[in-house]
Formats: structure tokens, sequence, C-alpha cells
């Protein structure tokens, strides 16, 4: 079985193949489709958009949106993930380390990144994302709420193949809401199992988080709650 590395205290990955520091299989994140997430961002993306996407795995949402006619630049600390990535830029790097010299139309973090239950982790991705959205621009964001905590528990089918069987768990913590996540992949007979520790974040917790970075909540893009719209303080 495949192990990830120890920099991501939270997570825990376990599967056959490559196993990236945040717990993540290469070949199943190159597998999994993105689903309906471009339908969901598109309303928030101009024309032919210069895109950050930040922990870009595989390319599960780089590949569609550079498809749809978009400039992409790709960034994950993985270069197993990073070598299935066409028609991009790809960076290797963390996402708190990075600065880039130059600004985005749209930064964007999805895959939850910002529910990292440690809170200097999640500071300092949240000025990553300030430091290289365009000052006219936009930083899109999937989150876990509280609300996606009630309903994430059991069996779902992702597509390609792909079946997910997930637990959520309550833990105690003091100042903000902590839970243990138990997600079981399978493609066939192939298994992967990540654990992870999320901080979820409903609007007045982000916003908290945004302002530290002067950035400032200004929409949801899906009735949930899950996906976001942030811009930069006036």
């Amino acid at each position: 079985m495949g192990k990830q590395g120890q920099r991501h205290s939270h997570v825990v990955g376990r599967g056959p193949g490559a196993i990236t520091p945040d717990g993540c299989a290469v070949e199943l994140w190159a597998t999994l489709p993105p689903g309906d997430i471009p339908a969901i961002i598109e309303p928030a993306l101009p024309p032919n958009a210069r895109i950050l996407d930040l922990g870009a795995g595989a390319g599960r949402l780089t590949h569609p949106l550079a498809a749809a006619g978009h400039h992409m630049t790709a960034v994950d600390e993985s270069t197993e993930m990073l070598s299935r990535i066409q028609q991009a830029e790809t960076i290797c790097s963390t996402i708190e380390s990075l600065r880039l010299d130059r600004k985005f139309d749209v930064v964007l973090l999805a895959s939850h990144l910002v529910n990292v239950p440690d809170v200097a982790e999640r500071n300092g991705i949240l000025a990553t994302c300030r430091h290289h959205v365009a000052e006219d621009g936009v930083v899109l964001i999937q989150r876990f709420t509280r609300r996606w905590a009630q309903e994430a528990g059991g069996s779902r089918y992702l597509g390609a193949g792909i079946e997910c069987e997930t637990t959520v768990e309550p833990r105690n913590s003091a100042g903000c809401d902590l839970v243990s996540v138990v997600a079981r992949y399978s493609i066939g007979d192939r298994h992967w199992e990540q654990e992870y520790v999320a901080c979820l974040l409903d609007d007045s917790d982000l916003s908290t988080d945004l302002n530290r970075a002067r950035l400032q909540l200004d929409r949801w893009l899906s009735e949930d709650g899950r996906w976001v719209v942030a811009k930069p303080e006036g």
C-alpha cells in the first residue's frame, strides 16, 4: 500500500500506487471526474480568464477549464499529480509558500483546502489567495459547512466507476467545529482510504478568516453554500 508524507498531520491516506503528502491517491484523483463543479463556478468566470488553480491535483478542474478557453496555471506539491496535467502551466509548490510575481483574474481554491484545522496554515493559504488575485478579480472557495457534515455520510457514486463510502464524526474542539472524516473509495477491486480532520466553516467563520487575509465574502455560488466567491477588500 502507498503511504503519504508527514507534512499534513491531520490526514492519512492508504491504497495502491502513489499517495500525495495530503493523503490523496494519484490514480484515483486522475480518474475522478469534475462532476457539476465547472457548471457551478462558470457564472463567476470572465471569458478567457487567467486562473490560478491551487491544489490542482491531477487536473480534475484544470482540464475542463482549459478546454473552455481559460488560461490555467496549476499548482500542487505533488510532482506525481502534476505529471498528469496537460494544457496548463504547472508549478510544484505548497500553497502557503507560493509567491508568483503576477496576478490572476480568478484564484481557485477547491477540494475543501480551506477547511484545514490548523489556523496558521489556513491563514497562509488565504494569504496566498490574496497575494495572487487581481484587485478586480475573485477567489472561488469550496468549503465544508455544518450542513455538509449533517448530510455527507453514506454511499455515493462519483462517476468513472468510482464508489465512495463516507463517515463523518464530531470531535471535541475549542473555538471551532472539528469533524473526523473517513472516505473509502473503490474502483472494481482497487480500494483507497483517506482519513482526515476538517474544521467546518459557515459564513461567519469563513468571513473572519477572509478578513484577516484582506478578503471579503461576496456571495454563494451553490445553494448549499459550499462554493463561495470572495473578493479583495476595497
